[in-house]
């Protein structure tokens, strides 16, 4: 009697690893896993989602990005409507988790006429010296622009948030999505130490001044007074300071001092009742009717600023 071996057949165990891999590559494309914004890396700053591209993210969430990297659908064509650029980090671009129309320039461009068109322009970490310093890069839509509405959060004057990786900014479409998608698990789940350094507040003075000349460019080719608005964003915690008379803001009189020397409004969101707890998703970011709720602030405010909106 011949007896078999207990051990395994590893032909059989391999061919079975490899067709595991090959089935879960093509559910995870399937699915639409691999349809998300590519991105640009500069050194001035940092990074940005690639110009002229569009798709839907989980074969649900749509999302799109004009030829300035704005994003919405049409091209960058500032003329006879009032021009609004929308300039922001991840809280204005909306990210994957958001389909298009659920984001935050399209609802607010919903609520306001047909002469005004809102750009937005913003990527997912960017700091404001990021914003500024794109900005510097298209003097057209500087130039073009006839009123801002500019985000601002908490320690957004420590510097350009660089390019990092993949997993979080891809400049290219991962040719085995399988181990992207495990390497963005990862990283979700065991994040890096924050980009940004502890920085004095003379460290952060050059910051500060490039921001202003930047406003004062947006005040020239507008052409009015106000020609913007800068709206304060908490996270949670921040609120929660708010709501218990703490300062929330470090540098919130430097703010309040440019905001007054450029002819800005300036809108604190923590200092809103129809701002609550409730509309944040994960801490940070605004849920769908959190979205929906920050535009009616925004737009009933360039309804009472801005001319044709």
């Amino acid at each position: 009697m011949r007896w078999r071996s207990g051990g395994p057949n590893w032909q059989r165990v391999g061919t079975g690893l490899v067709a595991l891999l090959a089935l879960t590559e093509l559910g995870l494309r399937v699915a639409g896993l691999d349809n998300f914004p590519l991105y640009v890396k500069d050194l001035q700053f940092g990074y940005a989602p690639q110009p002229d591209q569009t798709g839907r993210f989980l074969q649900k969430n749509t999302w799109v990005f004009n030829d300035r990297s704005m994003g919405v659908a049409q091209p960058w064509q500032p003329g006879e409507r009032t021009d609004v650029l929308l300039v922001g980090n991840s809280i204005v671009l909306g990210g994957n988790a958001y389909d298009q129309p659920d984001k935050l320039a399209p609802l607010m461009q919903s609520q306001l006429r047909a002469s005004c068109a809102v750009w937005p322009v913003a990527a997912g970490g960017w700091s404001t010296v990021n914003e500024f310093r794109f900005l510097d890069r298209h003097p057209d839509v500087v130039a073009g622009t006839d009123f801002f509405v500019w985000e601002y959060m908490a320690h957004q004057m420590a510097g350009v948030s660089q390019w990092e990786r993949e997993s979080t900014h891809p400049l290219s479409r991962p040719l085995w999505l399988t181990g992207y998608v495990v390497h963005k698990a990862l990283d979700q789940r065991f994040p890096t130490a924050a980009r940004f350094v502890e920085r004095t507040p003379d460290d952060a003075k050059p910051y500060y001044a490039e921001f202003e000349a930047m406003l004062e460019r947006l005040n020239r080719a507008s052409g009015r007074r106000p020609a913007g608005l800068i709206f304060l964003y908490p996270d949670v915690q921040q609120l929660e300071m708010a709501r218990a008379g703490q300062e929330w803001l470090p540098d919130r009189l430097e703010v309040q001092r440019i905001a007054a020397s450029h002819g800005v409004v300036l809108i604190d969101l923590a200092a809103l009742p129809q701002w609550t707890v409730e509309l944040y998703k994960d801490g940070v970011h605004p849920t769908r009717e959190g979205n929906v709720v920050m535009s009616n602030i925004l737009a009933k405010e360039l309804r009472r600023l801005a001319t044709g909106c």
